[in-house]
């Protein structure tokens, strides 16, 4: 890279970051501790002057790369500590990890899916109410397998250990993104 590419890689870096730190705010989680774990917490946040807050802030940032990070060997680490739980060791093959993991958005497959529904709602209607119909309404079936055929990009390469159920899947992606909603933009 020459003096202006790395100029312009940090001016956009410093540039995006500004952009996220203007949408910092409060945001609530629930976490379920014990009240022992409760008062390990609240010690060892005492011991560096942290409120409990801002331990979990510093944590998240190292462990997503995040708008604010203490470094790169406290990211390395936060990697490795999830790397090395539970959860991932042991990661189900959902259609949500796939997605995820391709770089699809979740939403735009819940998005599809409910285009082909409300298509087919369409044409259904259109079959009872042919005198309704005009020319526009052939392209419902083509519309529906544009929509099917990108359904079927997206779950291309996914391999999960038993014989999905789709549904089940979809009920995960919705769960998924309505607790990823509230997290950005609060409690409904």
């Amino acid at each position: 890279m020459n003096f202006k590419e790395v100029d312009r890689y940090y001016t956009e870096l410093v540039n995006r970051q500004q952009k996220e730190i203007e949408t910092i705010k409060e945001r609530t989680v629930t976490l379920n501790l014990s009240d022992a774990d409760c008062d390990r917490l609240a010690r060892k946040c005492g011991e560096s002057g942290l409120t409990i807050g801002k331990l979990l802030e510093n944590f998240v940032g190292d462990l997503v790369d995040g708008t604010y990070s203490n470094g790169s060997d406290e990211r390395m680490y936060a990697g490795e500590w999830f790397d090395r739980c539970w959860f991932s060791l042991e990661t189900k093959k959902t259609l949500l990890c796939n997605l995820l993991d391709r770089g699809y958005d979740p939403e735009d497959y819940l998005d599809t899916l409910d285009s082909i529904k409300i298509a087919q709602k369409e044409k259904k209607y259109l079959e009872d109410h042919p005198e309704e119909a005009d020319e526009d309404s052939q392209y419902i079936d083509d519309d529906i397998a544009m929509w099917e055929e990108e359904l079927k990009d997206m779950r291309e390469d996914w391999k999960p250990v038993d014989t999905p159920d789709l549904d089940e899947e979809v009920t995960i992606i919705r769960k998924w993104l309505d607790d990823k909603n509230k997290l950005l933009y609060g409690a409904e």
